[in-house]
């Protein structure tokens, strides 16, 4: 009799579960679809707007015999069309799993966290490479903080990309403190180097230069540039929100990219809100792609 119960307990606690995840999960997106027995749950699709993607045609700027091993991307979703173009490229050469690292805004929790959740977008839901994670946490201090990541807007708008152009892709989310040292970046970039596997790409979703006027940014653009093209990464790591909101970022992925034995990338563009925008006036953010390739 006791068993009989503590059974039926089990099985109306788990139809609770799933009922209240996929009610929170799928407010707020008509006809969102959810994969079946999805499991560890979801982070829901808080950021992003589903009508703002649309298939691109990839730009010809990759020779045949290369492949991406690492990217910069913007988070902020007024420069869609740069985050699509490097998706496109990322597409024909269809990944298996995607390592996204990006600035932790609030700088809530430990130096380095990350999430084993999926990630739910209008296009369906982004798991997370496990394995990958699990490798990663046992020789990092990589915590696991799925509330933190959940609500980071440089993970979770980077997301519905990846699952419109990528479908099969999973993802290895890592967000930054501000204040993770350049020694501390270089560490996690030699061991992201050591266990990631074949097929796996390095994004970096960083925004750059913040609150200035597009003139002032385009010159703090140009510093930026400079000093990366330079590899000077202690400089890199001196900047402030005038320049970039996150050198721990570039710096885990030029640390990556030198031990794959890439030390060359392309800027496929730069520009910031005010260009967008066509507006003088307004306080920019601007933007940066750029490809490492091998």
């Amino acid at each position: 009799m006791k068993k009989s119960l503590v059974k039926g307990m089990v099985i109306f606690a788990m139809l609770v579960w799933m009922a209240t995840n996929v009610v929170a999960i799928t407010s707020g997106h008509t006809g969102t679809s959810v994969k079946p027995a999805t499991f560890p749950p979801v982070h829901a699709d808080t950021f992003f707007d589903g009508q703002s993607i649309s298939l691109v045609t990839a730009p010809e700027v990759i020779p045949a015999d290369k492949k991406i091993a690492g990217a910069v991307v913007p988070h902020h979703l007024l420069a869609g069309e740069l985050i699509e173009e490097i998706f496109a490229l990322l597409k024909r050469e269809n990944p298996s799993t995607l390592i996204v690292v990006g600035p932790n805004h609030d700088n809530a929790g430990e130096e380095a966290l990350t999430s084993a959740w999926g990630w739910q977008t209008p296009y369906g839901v982004v798991e997370a490479d496990q394995n990958l994670i699990e490798r990663l946490s046992q020789v990092y201090p990589l915590q696991i903080d799925d509330e933190a990541c959940g609500k980071e807007h440089a993970l979770g708008n980077i997301m519905p990309y990846i699952e419109y152009y990528l479908p099969q892709a999973k993802v290895v989310p890592i967000m930054l403190h501000h204040d993770l040292s350049l020694e501390e970046a270089n560490t996690l970039g030699n061991l992201i180097a050591q266990e990631a596997g074949e097929g796996t790409v390095l994004v970096a979703s960083v925004d750059f230069s913040h609150y200035l006027t597009r003139q002032e940014a385009e010159e703090k653009d140009k510093e930026t540039l400079e000093i990366i093209q330079k590899g000077n990464l202690g400089h890199l790591f001196s900047l402030g929100n005038d320049h970039l909101d996150s050198p721990a970022s570039l710096g885990v992925l030029f640390r990556t990219m030198k031990n794959w034995g890439i030390t060359d990338f392309t800027v496929l563009k730069n520009t910031n809100s005010g260009e967008i925008l066509k507006n003088d006036r307004i306080e920019t953010t601007s933007y940066f792609t750029m490809v490492f390739t091998k």
